[in-house]
């Protein structure tokens, strides 16, 4: 099997250097890093683009490690030929990704770039810690019929929602509410 050398505009150029060019992995379901390891075990050279999420699991928010491009990773190979089959048998990887017979390659400015994003960039996150609510924290609704009523939160309930005990009619009533039906209050 010979390997192909794409230069920028997709066409095979046999000056392109095979260090240069980095090959798409695509992993099992969720087994991503798993992958990666395996990978990283035979001496290739695996990369794996991550961010740092705020996920709320079982109604507490955690700091989440996950992949950029679910599904997939990229490796760079000393020698195509030979390396090949033993992508293909790596626990964890489907295959490498193919356009018809030719594999799918990216250029390593790409990866760099890639990698001096990762890097440098603080982690993202979907909430922002101090600006949403936490179990705990009195609020006032500020939207719909409880609109002027003060709740306590109880539990989170997604990235979007929580569970509120309002003080209704001399009663303690549990409602859900989105995050911008509420606002913070210090009474």
């Amino acid at each position: 099997m010979t390997r192909p050398t794409p230069s920028s505009d997709g066409c095979s150029d046999a000056s392109t250097d095979e260090r240069e060019l980095w090959y798409v992995v695509r992993s099992k379901p969720r087994q991503e890093k798993r992958a990666f390891a395996q990978l990283d075990n035979q001496g290739m050279q695996p990369f794996l683009p991550e961010v740092k999420l705020t996920r709320v699991r079982r109604g507490k928010r955690q700091q989440v490690t996950e992949p950029l491009f679910p599904g997939y990773l990229f490796v760079t190979l000393s020698n195509y030929d030979e390396q090949f089959h033993k992508i293909r048998n790596t626990f964890g990887v489907a295959n490498l990704l193919r356009f018809g017979d030719k594999p799918a390659t990216i250029p390593a400015e790409l990866i760099e770039q890639l990698k001096a994003l990762t890097d440098d960039c603080p982690a993202v996150e979907y909430l922002n810690k101090a600006d949403t609510p936490q179990v705990g924290d009195l609020m006032e609704v500020i939207d719909g019929p409880f609109s002027g009523l003060l709740a306590r939160i109880v539990m989170l309930d997604g990235d979007a929602r929580c569970v509120v005990l309002l003080d209704w009619l001399q009663h303690e009533v549990r409602a859900t509410f989105s995050y911008d039906e509420l606002r913070r209050t210090e009474r």
